[in-house]
């Protein structure tokens, strides 16, 4: 049903992943510094966002989400600068694939621990012994690229 089309999202936006990076990099290559190429980047997400709540009729965040939103919960814009920020300094140094194997291991890892202990609003879930054999071959799997290296 419904769950494969979402998870087919998923997978799309997933693929942009590498792409961003690629483009992320190559803008750093002409900026003057990483930090430059980081803060079009966000300012742009910025304004399409933006936009999207103007076009769709969704209401435009005020301040008073400041004040009514855990302190915790803010701090998503952090994540995504230090995730763009670090994909754009590391893609030309690990290429796409090492990069983005490193990255999903990371994406992995601490989805593990948000599921096994329900944190951040994620509804506990046990890391079952299949989840934890599929964590360990994408260990397995970035050893080898690292090693390919």
């Amino acid at each position: 049903g419904m769950i494969w089309l979402h998870a087919l999202w998923v997978f799309l936006a997933g693929m942009l992943q590498p792409v961003q990076s690629g483009m992320n990099a190559e803008l750093s290559r002409h900026a003057a510094a990483p930090l430059t190429a980081a803060t079009w980047n966000m300012l742009l997400g910025f304004v399409v966002v933006a936009l999207i709540c103007v076009f769709s009729g969704a209401p435009v965040p005020g301040v008073n989400l400041l004040r009514v939103a855990p302190v915790w919960s803010l701090w998503g814009g952090l994540c995504g600068a230090v995730i763009v920020f670090t994909m754009l300094f590391n893609a030309p140094v690990l290429g796409a694939v090492l990069l983005l194997s490193c990255f999903l291991l990371g994406q992995l890892t601490s989805s593990s621990i948000l599921d096994q202990f329900g944190l951040l609003g994620f509804p506990q879930r046990s890391l079952a012994d299949q989840r934890l054999v599929g964590l360990v071959l994408v260990v397995a799997g970035v050893i080898v690229l690292l090693r390919a290296r």
